[in-house]
C-alpha cells in the first residue's frame, strides 16, 4: 500500500510542477499528449494484457472519441462533458460491436479484420468532408468548464487529464482482482481450459474489448479538448493550433 501511495504523489507531483517551476508551451504539450495516449494505451493492457486478443484497431476508438468533442462542441453547441459522455459512448458501443462479430477469431485472422476497421474508419475521415472536414480537420474546439472555471490554463487541464489517468491506472489495476479480470487472464492462458471450467469466452472477451474501447475514446475526448484541433492527416501533426503552442 505504500507503494502505491508514493507512485500516487509521486505522480500528482509532476502534474503540479508546472504550477511552480517555468515550463515551455511545448513540454506541456508532450505531456498532455503523454496523459492521453497513456489513457487509450491501458485500454490496451485490458484486451491484449489480460486478455491476449490483439486489437490493432485502437486508435479507431481514440479518433471515435476525439471527433465526438470535435464535432459536438463545435458544429453542435454542445457541451463539453455531454459530449466527451457521447463519445465514450459511441467508441464502447463500436468495441462492442466489433467484438462480438469478430472475436470468435483468433491471431492473425483477428489482426487483420481489426487493422482492417482501421483502414476503413481512416478513408471515412479523409472522404466525407461534409461530416468531418476531411484532411482540413476541426478547429476552435473550447475547452471545458469545470465548477464554472474554464480550463484555459494548460496546467489545469493537464492536471484534470493527469487525475483522470490516475482514476483509469487504479480501475485497470484493480480489474484482475474481480471475477471477470480472473476470467480474462485464464482466456490468455489457455481458453479451452478456462471454457471446460465454465468461463463464457467470447463474453469476456467482448467484455474487455469493450472496455479497451471506451478507455481510447476517453483518451481520445480528452485529447481533443487539450490541442482544440484534430485531424487525420498526418500532414497536420507536427502543425496543432491550440492554446499549448502559443507562448
Amino acid at each position: 500500500m505504500k507503494k502505491i501511495l508514493t507512485v500516487l504523489a509521486i505522480g500528482l507531483l509532476i502534474a503540479v510542477i508546472p504550477y511552480f517551476v517555468k515550463v515551455s508551451p511545448y513540454v506541456l504539450n508532450i505531456f498532455m499528449q503523454a496523459v492521453t495516449y497513456s489513457i487509450a494505451v491501458l485500454g490496451m493492457t485490458v484486451v491484449l494484457g489480460y486478455t491476449g486478443q490483439i486489437n490493432l484497431a485502437q486508435a479507431v476508438f481514440f479518433g471515435l472519441g476525439a471527433y465526438a468533442v470535435g464535432l459536438g462542441t463545435v458544429d453542435g453547441g454542445l457541451n463539453f462533458w455531454v459530449t466527451l459522455a457521447l463519445g465514450i459512448a459511441v467508441a464502447t458501443l463500436s468495441g462492442f460491436i466489433l467484438g462480438l462479430t469478430t472475436l470468435r477469431l483468433k491471431g492473425h485472422y483477428l489482426a487483420m479484420i481489426t487493422i482492417s476497421f482501421q483502414q476503413i474508419f481512416d478513408l471515412i475521415l479523409n472522404n466525407w468532408i461534409d461530416f468531418t472536414k476531411g484532411p482540413d480537420g476541426i478547429a476552435g474546439i473550447a475547452r471545458p468548464s469545470l465548477f464554472g472555471y474554464t480550463l484555459n490554463d494548460d496546467r489545469a487541464y493537464l492536471l484534470l487529464c493527469a487525475v483522470v489517468l490516475y482514476a483509469v491506472i487504479y480501475f485497470v489495476w484493480k480489474l484482475p482482482q474481480t471475477s471477470t479480470g480472473r476470467a480474462m487472464r485464464a482466456i490468455r492462458e489457455n481458453e479451452l481450459a478456462a471454457e471446460v471450467n465454465g468461463v463464457n469466452s467470447l463474453k469476456v472477451k467482448v467484455i474487455a474489448f469493450t472496455i479497451s474501447a471506451g478507455l481510447a475514446g476517453l483518451g481520445g475526448a480528452l485529447y481533443a479538448a487539450g490541442f482544440a484541433y484534430i485531424s487525420r492527416s498526418e500532414e497536420h501533426t507536427s502543425e496543432l493550433q491550440s492554446p499549448m503552442f502559443i507562448s
